[in-house]
């Protein structure tokens, strides 16, 4: 009886365990735009006052700078850290309410935010739709699709990547912001060949399990 009630224990505890990770995957579904509204956002970077010349000569330097290791290819979850010069900034998961997705208001920035795009099956043929206040660029799954310098407010669907393929299982889609001053905000869809918004994906903010 003993023994039973060990092994009983050991069930239940591993049950629970397992319960406690599933609710950790938690997912969402893009609004009835296609918008994604569920982010990992990361506590904004200082940048020099060439932040504000909303130009290439002026800003490509920031977008070509690994902030820190692997940065275009990191895959963050919620509260974890890396280290930006001599400082810790930590990832938080965001839901939004609006499809503009608005950081916080610090002049000379960059804001970067991930989520992780699954699919049931290869989705082809899509194309990615973004707005940014200021300048930004796109990555999917590491290669950079989107790369636009412009002072502006966010508007929806201000820009639009070539043909690009969701793969089976997870994708990681990353944007990052450069906010000369004021406000400064993001937003993203997908978008197939007929420009209709991409539903049957599921958007989460837990990183997929290595291999």
């Amino acid at each position: 009886m003993k023994n039973l009630c060990m092994f009983v224990s050991v069930c239940a505890f591993a049950f629970a365990v397992t319960a406690a990770r599933a609710g950790d995957a938690k997912t969402f579904k893009p609004d009835d735009e296609g918008f994604i509204r569920n982010w990992l956002v990361l506590e904004a970077i200082q940048l020099d006052d060439k932040a504000a010349n909303h130009d290439e000569d002026n800003q490509k330097d920031f977008f070509n700078k690994e902030f820190f290791k692997d940065l275009k290819k990191c895959a963050p979850k919620d509260g974890d850290k890396v280290k930006v010069d001599t400082k810790d900034l930590a990832w938080k998961a965001t839901q939004f309410d609006d499809a503009v997705c608005a950081f916080a208001e610090q002049d000379n920035t960059m804001n970067i935010a991930v989520t992780y795009v699954t699919c049931e099956a290869d989705i082809p043929d899509v194309k990615l739709k973004i707005g940014s206040d200021d300048s930004s660029i796109w990555l999917l799954n590491g290669k950079e699709i989107i790369r636009v310098f412009a002072g502006r407010g966010v508007e929806k669907d201000q820009d639009t990547s070539g043909a690009v393929k969701l793969n089976k299982g997870v994708n990681v889609l990353m944007g990052q912001v450069i906010n000369g001053g004021g406000p400064t905000g993001m937003c993203a869809r997908f978008v197939d060949k007929d420009d209709k918004p991409v539903k049957n994906i599921t958007i989460g903010l837990t990183p997929p399990a290595a291999p």
